[in-house]
Formats: structure tokens, C-alpha cells, sequence
């Protein structure tokens, strides 16, 4: 007997089915619409089991699916409006404290200019000098005028008449070095010593040399207290001559009080057309410098008394903004640029390098007032015309974070351009409440009880009294946060997808499980059925 004749062979071959073979693509679209089908019908997603229930009438599945769809878009909706809020604004200012000791709040700089750039005693003392190294056949009176003339320096006005007289220029290059006309202009500054007649601080009375030191200012050479920054490298700063000071206990006394005296018979060269002082309260590690912002500018006139109530606001930062482009942000920390600015990034020193960067570029020199190093070269009357040519270029800054800047073309040619600089993260801004009175009224009330010591035995006349001072024992810090940390936003995306959709931290366990291990279990098996 043959073997295919063996009946029990013809017998089984009956329930034999002939293997199909699938391609791995076809098995991996078998695999998941199988593991898409286990996962409907398991889901905890409300309605997701009833939109593929074959018992249902179709009128009862088009109302499911019509639910199911709306509650799913809205889910979607708020997820996109979150994360664009989030993402598109996520920082945000909030006050921390309204009970911050201002023992812990650094006082602000304080500078004092005198309207008055030139003294008159100190011109004629100058003057004198260049007579006695001149071979000209100039008097001493026209010598003076010429000596006048450098104030310019400041304020960088020209005219063609200084052309006129180039070998007076020519004779002060000969005895003064470029690096020496910040030491000239020192010079011809009105005294701080003959202008600050008496000082008071945290309510004792002290020796006004031992507060106030002669620093250079946009104003020139001006009479500074609690300004530490090492203003030769206010360009890109890196250290400080001394301890920031901070007002203990509040009130007027125990502030800074000071009694003036704007010398008006010494007057020379004043660069406004009043009488008195440019007062800028500014952070002490900044450089007085109004175009910087966060200046405040204050003038104090003749017989009158003024002043000056703080109320401070600290901002810090939380580490979190750290993690979010500057683009983001818009804010730098002062640990950041570490490369130009140490440990000491501030707004105003980067647009001060800026400025300074400019300026170089321009007319290949620095105005003595600014803050320079030994190895940069000062500008003088031969740089006067450059210098007043790109004055108002030099005082204006583009906004560099415009919305829309059509239009603009002129100001961008005609202003400062300093991308690189972004504002401070971390810093503290100081509000002020101003009172001004007559001094004839102080004069009525010097010899009464309370401390108005710096007062005694003093002739007050065409005088100022300047009181800066923290009125309240508190101030303010605000926080610079984000709006919403990572949790708080997975919190409000599971509170509206559990209200809408039933969604929860299990409807992401079931899709890791039917979408990756059943998925991945399927494809073993339909491989070994089908391949």
C-alpha cells in the first residue's frame, strides 16, 4: 500500500488550513488596529466604549459622537490656551512682602553738581597759570575767557570761534596730556569742600569729607555719597571701593541731611539758567547717568529746603526664570555676560559700555566725564565738533524690543543701538514723595526743640538744605516669578480633562499599556501566526 493512500492522512488533512503569510508592515497594521480595538473597549475615557458599541441605535451613537467630539475639542482648547499662556507670558511680578526691614535695602547714591561747572576762584587760578607758560601777547582776562571755553566739555556745544584760537589747544596739549584734562577739569570744578557746609547721617553729625567723595557724573566732576562702583571700569565693572551704606532706623533724622551753599558769587560757567544743584539718586553701583534709567533727578534752588521721602522696592528673582531664553525673559542677572561684566551686569553699565563703544567708533575718543581706563584716549576741544555732532545720537537709545518699528528709520540713524543690553532681573527701585519749604521758615524754627542741629549758628542765607531719608521703617520686595511652575499646569490640565472627559493620571497608564506593551505583544504573536 502506497503512503498516500493511507486513510488516516487524507483524514487529517481535512482541518488543515493553508498558512497565510503577511508582510512585517501589514502585521504591525494588524497589530495595532487589534490593540485600538482592546483599548475602546476598555478605555475609562467617558463615551469612548459606547462609540463602538454595535448594541446602540445610530441616533443614540451620532449624540455620543457629537458629545464626545465637543467635550474633546474643549479639552484641546484649553490645552493649547494654557501652554500659549504659559509659554507666550509666563513671567510675572508679584509682591512678596510689604514688611521688608529697609536696614536690609541699600540706600541710594546720592550726586550732588553744582548748576555751576566752572568756579570762577578756580578759573582764575588756571588762567594765571597758562599766562605765565604763554609767549602770546593775550592779557590775563583773555586767557580766563579761553579757560572758559573748556566747559564746553560738557556740554559739547561748538562753534567755529574755537577754530580761531588753535594754538592756546596746541599749548594745553603741550602741557596737558589727554588722560589730564579729566585732571584740568577736576580742577576748574567748584570745591566739594566750600560747597557742603555741614552733614548728617543716621542722626549724628559727621565731617562731610568722611561721606562724600569728588566722582565723575554726566555732569562732570561732582560731589558723590554711597556711589562704590569703581567708576574707571563703569564700562565693564568688576569691583567697588567700598560698603554700601543702608539707613537703619526711619525718619528724617536718620537719613541723609545736608546743609548746601551753591556759592552763586563763584559762579562761571552754569549750564542751566537757574541757581542750585542737580541732585540724581541712582543705585550705587551704577553710573549717575539719567539716559540709563532708574536715575532720579531732583534741583534744589537757593534759600529753600527740600525733601526727599523714599519708599523702596527690592525685586528679586526666582532661579526658574534662569531656565527660559532671553528672548523669553527679557531680563539678564547680574552673574550673566560674565565675560565683559564680571559678577556686576546692570542695565546702566551695559549702556554705558555702549555709549562709550559708540563714541569711540565715532570720533576715536572718550568725554573725560565718563568712566575710562588708563589706556583710552579723552576728548578735548579738538574733538569738540565730532562730540556735538553726534550729541543727540549719543543721549537717545532705540527701543531695541519694538513691536512695531515702521517709521522709526530716523530715530534708528539718529539714536543708540545697544541690542545686547536687556534690564536688570534683580534690582531695587526707590519712589520719592518730595516737600520743598523756604528756608526763611526753617530759619523761625532752627532753635526749637527738635534736632535741627546742622542748622545752628549757620547764616542761611541764599543756602539749601537737602534731606533724603526713608520715612517708614519697611519697605517692599517684589518677586519676579513665573505664572504658572510645571505642576500647577499639569494640575489645571487634569482638572478640566477629568471634568470633561473623565481624564486622569489611569487614562495615560491605559494608553502605555494597550499602545506600547499589547501593542508590541500583538506584533510577537501575529509574527509568529503570519510570518
Amino acid at each position: 500500500m502506497q503512503h498516500e493512500t493511507i486513510w488516516w492522512i487524507k483524514y487529517r488533512r481535512r482541518f488543515y488550513k493553508p498558512r497565510k503569510y503577511l508582510s512585517i508592515e501589514m502585521i504591525i497594521r494588524k497589530s495595532f488596529l487589534q490593540a485600538l480595538k482592546e483599548y475602546t473597549k476598555n478605555s475609562s475615557i467617558a463615551g469612548l466604549k459606547d462609540l463602538f458599541n454595535a448594541d446602540i441605535k445610530w441616533a443614540q451613537r451620532f449624540i455620543k459622537v457629537l458629545l464626545f467630539i465637543s467635550m474633546m475639542g474643549t479639552t484641546f482648547y484649553i490645552l493649547y490656551y494654557t501652554w500659549h499662556g504659559t509659554l507666550g507670558k509666563p513671567l510675572v511680578i508679584t509682591m512678596e512682602s510689604s514688611n521688608y526691614p529697609i536696614s536690609k535695602i541699600d540706600f541710594p547714591a546720592v550726586a550732588l553738581c553744582n548748576v555751576n561747572r566752572i568756579s570762577k576762584t578756580s578759573l582764575k587760578k588756571t588762567a594765571l597759570y597758562f599766562y605765565t607758560q604763554l609767549a602770546h601777547n593775550e592779557t590775563l582776562a583773555q586767557i580766563e575767557k579761553l579757560c572758559l571755553k573748556l566747559g564746553r566739555l560738557i556740554d559739547c556745544s561748538y562753534n567755529a570761534s574755537l577754530d580761531n584760537v588753535s594754538w592756546f589747544w596746541e599749548t594745553m596739549r603741550r602741557l596737558y596730556s589727554t588722560r589730564s584734562t579729566i585732571d584740568l577739569m577736576k580742577m576748574l570744578a567748584p570745591k566739594c569742600d566750600d560747597m557742603l557746609l555741614k552733614c548728617s547721617w543716621a542722626g549724628k553729625i559727621v565731617d562731610c569729607s568722611s561721606i562724600f567723595t569728588v566722582r565723575r557724573t554726566v555732569r562732570g566732576h561732582c560731589c558723590a555719597f554711597n556711589y562704590i562702583l569703581n567708576y574707571d571700569m563703569a564700562g565693564k565693572p568688576n569691583s567697588t571701593i567700598a560698603t554700601v551704606k543702608r539707613q537703619a532706623l526711619p525718619g528724617l533724622y536718620q537719613g541723609l541731611m545736608l546743609l548746601l551753599d551753591p556759592m552763586i558769587h563763584d559762579y562761571a560757567y552754569p549750564i542751566h539758567n537757574i541757581e542750585g544743584f542737580d541732585v540724581f539718586l541712582f543705585d550705587p553701583t551704577h553710573f549717575a547717568d539719567p539716559t540709563g534709567g532708574n536715575v532720579i533727578h531732583k534741583i534744589i534752588e537757593p534759600n529753600r529746603a527740600e525733601f526727599v521721602q523714599l519708599k523702596s522696592v527690592k525685586q528679586r528673582a526666582s532661579p526658574e526664570i534662569r531656565k527660559y531664553p532671553l528672548q523669553t525673559r527679557k531680563c539678564l542677572f547680574h552673574d550673566e555676560m560674565p565675560e565683559k561684566f564680571g559678577e556686576m551686569y546692570s542695565y546702566s553699565a551695559c549702556l554705558v559700555n555702549c555709549r562709550m563703544n559708540s563714541m569711540k567708533s565715532l570720533c576715536k575718543c572718550t568725554p573725560y566725564y565718563m568712566p575710562s581706563d588708563a589706556h583710552e584716549r579723552v576728548c578735548t576741544i579738538h574733538d569738540l565738533q565730532c562730540l556735538n555732532k553726534y550729541k543727540e545720537k549719543l543721549t537717545y537709545i532705540y527701543p531695541v524690543n519694538a513691536l512695531d518699528s515702521d517709521g522709526m528709520d530716523w530715530e534708528l540713524q539718529n539714536s543708540l543701538y545697544c541690542p545686547d543690553c536687556l534690564p536688570d532681573c534683580e534690582l531695587t527701585h526707590h519712589r520719592v514723595q518730595s516737600f520743598k519749604t523756604s528756608l526763611t521758615i526753617e530759619e523761625n524754627h532752627k532753635n526749637k526743640a527738635y534736632p535741627y542741629s546742622i542748622l545752628e549758628n549757620m547764616n542761611l542765607t541764599d543756602k539749601c538744605i537737602l534731606a533724603i531719608y526713608q520715612s517708614t521703617a519697611d519697605g517692599m520686595v517684589d518677586r519676579l516669578d513665573v505664572v504658572s511652575y510645571w505642576f500647577e499646569v499639569l494640575s489645571n490640565l487634569g482638572g478640566f480633562g477629568g471634568i470633561l472627559v473623565g481624564f486622569s493620571i489611569i487614562c495615560a497608564t491605559e494608553v502605555f499599556y494597550f499602545f506600547i506593551m499589547r501593542f508590541l505583544k500583538l506584533i510577537v504573536i501575529n509574527y509568529n501566526d503570519y510570518h
